[in-house]
């Protein structure tokens, strides 16, 4: 609304304006023409300067035709002009243009980029997985309880020595109940497990060759006679013995005969 209004008044103070002027020249035309003045009853032509000088007052005169001027003064116009333009301060743009700019600085993100890869390597590296097989879960709600407290040793260890002997216990547990299924069963499963904790070892080939042994009979008797027969092969590339006369070497030819039994 104050923008219609300030328009609305320079067209009204150019309308007077123009007006004022187009009057003005009217009356000039007017005053232009020869005046005549009767001299002893005599028409006589007065000079022009003398015509113009009489015209001024015509015009001057308030009682002239019964028309006033009212000249727009140009303060006026000029303040008006000022209303309407109303020029943005730089001051203002820079600010705008400098808040735009410091939304995102190209070196921030190549500083982001850059970081980057030290915040990866900050990160905590994960822990390297054991060189030998974790012991499946499985259901043992069927073991004794010194097969259990065994196997939860075995899992409680954080040493590879310390797991080797709880293991080596709980094969021997198995060996010892061999005769049921269950026992039977679980303690040939263990065997992959015993031979990688038994490569983890720090002096393997000092160890005794007991828990091989005890492996080899289960997997025989599960009819598993390859896999008794490679448990063997790896106590003999170890240099271990089972604590009999013909060692590991005979253990294997007993298997081999019990093979050829059962394919017979």
């Amino acid at each position: 609304m104050k923008y219609i209004a300030i328009i609305l008044l320079v067209a009204v103070g150019v309308y007077l304006y123009k007006r004022a002027q187009r009057l003005a020249q009217e009356e000039q035309q007017a005053t232009q023409k020869p005046v005549e003045k009767v001299v002893s009853g005599e028409a006589v032509n007065v000079p022009s300067q003398e015509a113009d000088q009489e015209a001024e007052k015509v015009v001057s005169t308030p009682a002239d035709e019964g028309v006033t001027f009212e000249p727009v003064e140009p303060a006026e116009t000029e303040a008006v002009e000022e209303t309407v333009v109303e020029p943005v301060e730089p001051a203002a743009v820079e600010e705008t243009v400098v808040e735009v700019a410091e939304e995102k600085k190209p070196t921030e993100a190549v500083l982001e980029v850059e970081q980057a890869p030290e915040q990866l390597a900050e990160e905590p590296e994960p822990e390297p997985e054991p060189a030998f097989k974790m012991l499946a879960v499985t259901d043992e709600s069927w073991t004794n309880d010194k097969l259990s407290a065994s196997l939860a040793q075995y899992r409680a260890e954080p040493e590879a020595e310390g797991k080797h002997v709880a293991l080596l216990q709980a094969i021997a547990e198995c060996y010892k109940q061999r005769k049921q299924e269950e026992y039977r069963e679980y303690g040939a499963a263990l065997s992959p497990y015993y031979q990688s904790l038994f490569a983890a070892l720090p002096a393997p080939t000092k160890e005794k060759g007991v828990g091989f042994m005890h492996l080899a009979t289960l997997l025989n008797d599960c009819g598993d006679f390859d896999g008794a027969i490679a448990i063997c092969q790896a106590a003999i590339g170890y240099g271990l013995s089972d604590g009999t006369v013909t060692g590991f070497e005979g253990r294997i030819t007993r298997i081999e005969k019990a093979k050829a039994k059962a394919q017979a």
